[in-house]
C-alpha cells in the first residue's frame, strides 16, 4: 500500500473553474474607465456644427475663387452643386478646386440677381453677381449673402 503525501501550500480540495469577485471587479472597473475615455470622443452628427463647417467651406470658396480670378485675370466660375463647390475655369471648363459639404448640409438654392441659377461667375477684377445662397441641414436653414466686392455675410 502507498502512501499520499502532499507538498505545502497545495490543497487537498479539487478548484472549480470560474474568477473571483475580485477579478470580475478589476474587469469592470477597467472597461468602466475604457467607456468613460471613449463615449464623450464618439460624433454625433450636430445639424448646427455641419451648418456651420458648410458656411466655412462656402465663405472659403467664394474667397479663393475671387482672389484666383484677381491673380490669373481670367474669368472663374464657381458651381453650386447640391453638396459640392467647385472653382472652373470659365473658357477651359477646367476645374480648379472642389469641397464637398457635410452629409447632412446640401445647397437648396441659388439666387443670382433675381433668378435661379447654380452658378456665380467671377470677373478678371475679382467682382460677381450679388447672390443669395440657401443650406439646408434640418432642422437648420442658413441665408448666405454674397455681395459683388465684399464678399459673404450673413445672420447669425
Amino acid at each position: 500500500m502507498t502512501e499520499q503525501t502532499f507538498k505545502a501550500g497545495t490543497s487537498n480540495s479539487i478548484r472549480e473553474a470560474g474568477f473571483t469577485l475580485f477579478e470580475l471587479l478589476i474587469v469592470i472597473t477597467i472597461i468602466g474607465i475604457l467607456m468613460g475615455v471613449a463615449i464623450p470622443n464618439i460624433t454625433f452628427s450636430d445639424p448646427e456644427r455641419d451648418m456651420d463647417t458648410a458656411v466655412r467651406r462656402l465663405t472659403g470658396a467664394v474667397s479663393e475663387a475671387r482672389s484666383r480670378a484677381l491673380l490669373k485675370r481670367e474669368p472663374l466660375e464657381l458651381h453650386l452643386e447640391g453638396k459640392y463647390i467647385r472653382i472652373v475655369q470659365r473658357n477651359g471648363k477646367q476645374e480648379i478646386g472642389k469641397a464637398a459639404l457635410p452629409d447632412t448640409v446640401t445647397i437648396s438654392r441659388v439666387i443670382v440677381d433675381k433668378r435661379e441659377q447654380r452658378t456665380l461667375l467671377f470677373t478678371p477684377k475679382g467682382v460677381t453677381q450679388p447672390a443669395t445662397i440657401e443650406l439646408t441641414s434640418p432642422p437648420c436653414v442658413r441665408t448666405l449673402c454674397i455681395k459683388p466686392i465684399q464678399g459673404i455675410s450673413y445672420p447669425k
